[in-house]
Parts: C-alpha cells; structure tokens; sequence
C-alpha cells in the first residue's frame, strides 16, 4: 500500500530510500550539494545508479563532475526525463521533488510546495518501477565528456532566478561569444583562439625553415614550392606559436581569435588555417590566413577593436580565468575547438571556477 508524503516528509523519505542497497533514480535535475544531502559520501553516490536530463538546463553539471563525470558508468542522461523515482532496497519513493536545493531542500526545507508516495520493495507497484527504470537505463546515454561540455553550454543558457541585477553582466544575451557557443550547430567547424602577444620575426623564420625541411621530406606535401617560398615571409600576427600536440591536432579549419595586445586592449579577428608544423616534441607553430569568408558569416563589422570593443568586459574576464589556471610555463592562450568546448569555458568562466573541481570527498 502506498503512503502519501506532504512537502515535510518527501526529504527524509528520499533520504531513507538512498540509504539502501542497490540505489537507483530516475531523476530529472540535480542540484549543488545534491551528493553530499542525499549520498554522504562520493564513495556511496558512485554505487548508485543515476538517470537524469541534460536537455532542459536543470542539472548542475559540476554536481554531475562530483558524481563522477564524465567517467562514471553508473551516471547516464536521457533527453527529456522530467520523472522524479527513487528506488532502492528499502522501497520507492515517486514525487514531484527533484534531487535539488529547491525541490528535496538540503540545508532547510525546499523552496518549492512538493509531495509524493512511498511504496514498499514488495508491493506490485515497485515491481513495475523497477521493471521501468530498467527499460530507462538501457535507452539512456552515458554521461561523457561531449555530454558533460553540452551540459555546461545548457546550464549557462538556463533563465536566471531571482532579481536579474543579480545575474552576471556578462551574460549579455548579444555577445558574440554566447551567440557562437548558444548555437553548436550553426557554427559548426569553427574554433575561438584566445591569444595574448604575437610572435617575432625569428619565430617566423624557425617556423617556415621547418616547414620546408617536413615538406621536403613527405611523399604526400600539403604545399607546393609556391607555398613554401611564402612562409619565410609571413606575416607575424598571422602566426600562432608555441601550441601543443593536443591543440595542433584540435586546430579548427576556420577559427575566431580574440587577442589580447600588449597594452590590454582586445580585437577580434577571423582565420582559416594555412599550415601547422611541429616544432619539437610538443611545440607546434599555425600558420594562419586572413578570412573575409568567416567574417561575413559571424557578422562582424568595424575593425578589429571596434568590432571586439562590445564585449570588452567578458573577455577581461575570461583572459583573467585563463591566467588563474594556466601553468607557469605556459603560452599565454587557449583554444576551443568546437562551440561546445566554448560554452564549457564561458560555464566556468560565469561561476567563477579558476581551478579545476577538487573530486576529493
């Protein structure tokens, strides 16, 4: 038989039942401080099985981080789940309260006005819960890194509670940055660069000298003699030096760089790659070309101060995230391949994050 929960009893029902054995939600949202409220432990919360929604902006994706993403098996996303099931040796729990400060309520009682029922493991009732979630489980997705970057992209896009004053100012809803990272698809291919300084004339020439001694030796050359004659001559501003292997093989096709002079101020401005040569064993240099085409199709207009000059604070902003958590030997840069690794730095950047998620319990 089932046993009705007012608003006052959902939260410790929910408690009762995660405290069980073989732990299993079918839970919409998770919210900050949902581990700790409901799990105890990481080490528990790891053994429990999670299905929740990434689609909608509710999961916090850094609770999810806490939970054990992105290499958690036992954590998976189904797009559009908005059930809230508790289940687990001690019986069942189905409420309207989602796994969050605002539903359950972790430090006080919840904001929000929920309810729900309790049912025992021997009842006909979670016998058919338990049959369901599993048929949940087995359509779900894990959540991985391309899950979680989509998760932060949503979760920075969800409407702001409370007073707005009280929302970032840099979540300008006519950033271009927003804009790119708000719409993966329609910019699809192109990556930011986020750059500080420029090279020097010796880096051109190492550069080009190096290129020439890799394409002379390739059976296959991505440049003809032409081409190669050029390099020497580059333009400076045009070359991105000092890259790793990791962001070389990442490097988009066509791409936004967001510099930062020497004297601070900001400028944008639009490239399609040229050709990347590795340097030494993690060093790569991009040569880069000037892209009229990707300039008409993100809408900038102005020269490239002016046209950057709007969102001047955000990028003050992100430059000073990127110099808290860079290594004392590292360029002053970062590349977002894709608009989803963009939305990931503007999530971290919007909670103010300049160290990595200590997953320590």
């Amino acid at each position: 038989m089932a046993r009705f929960l007012d608003h006052k009893q959902v939260r410790s029902a929910v408690r009762t039942v995660i405290a069980g054995q073989d732990v299993r939600c079918a839970v919409a949202f998770w919210g900050d401080g949902a581990l700790k409220a409901l799990f105890g432990a990481k080490k528990s919360a790891l053994k429990a099985r999670i299905i929740c929604d990434l689609s909608m902006g509710g999961t916090n994706p850094e609770e999810l981080v806490l939970l054990g993403a992105p290499d958690n098996p036992h954590l998976k996303h189904l797009k559009g789940l908005h059930a809230k099931l508790y289940l687990s040796s001690v019986g069942m729990v189905v409420t309207s309260a989602n796994a969050s400060n605002r539903g359950i309520g972790f430090a006080k009682l919840a904001v929000l006005t929920e309810c729900g029922t309790f049912h025992r493991p021997d009842t006909s009732s979670f016998r058919r819960a338990a049959n369901w979630f599993e048929t949940l489980w087995q359509k779900a997705d894990d959540v991985d890194l391309n899950a979680l970057i989509a998760a932060r992209v949503t979760w920075a896009r969800r409407p702001w509670r409370g007073n707005p004053k009280e929302a970032p100012s840099t979540n300008s809803p006519g950033s271009l940055l927003r804009t790119i990272c708000a719409n993966p698809h329609h910019y699809r291919g192109i990556g930011v660069v986020f750059s500080s300084g420029k090279a020097e004339r010796e880096d051109v020439e190492q550069a080009a000298a190096m290129a020439a001694k890799v394409e002379g030796k390739s059976l296959k050359s991505k440049l003809n003699t032409k081409e190669i004659g050029r390099l020497p001559n580059w333009s400076k501003g045009n070359l991105f030096t000092g890259w790793s292997n990791a962001d070389a093989n990442a490097w988009p096709k066509l791409f936004l760089c967001a510099h930062r002079g020497a004297r601070g101020a900001y400028s944008y401005w639009c490239y399609s790659r040229f050709f990347e040569v590795k340097l030494n064993r993690n060093e790569w240099s991009i040569f880069a070309k000037r892209s009229p085409e990707l300039r008409a199709r993100i809408g900038l207009t102005g020269t490239p101060r002016q046209s950057a000059s709007a969102e001047d604070e955000l990028l003050e902003q992100i430059f000073m995230h990127l110099d808290a958590v860079a290594q004392p030997d590292e360029i002053g840069g970062h590349l977002c391949e894709s608009p989803l690794h963009l939305g990931q730095l503007l999530a971290d950047v919007d909670a103010g994050r300049s160290v990595d998620v200590n997953l320590v319990e």
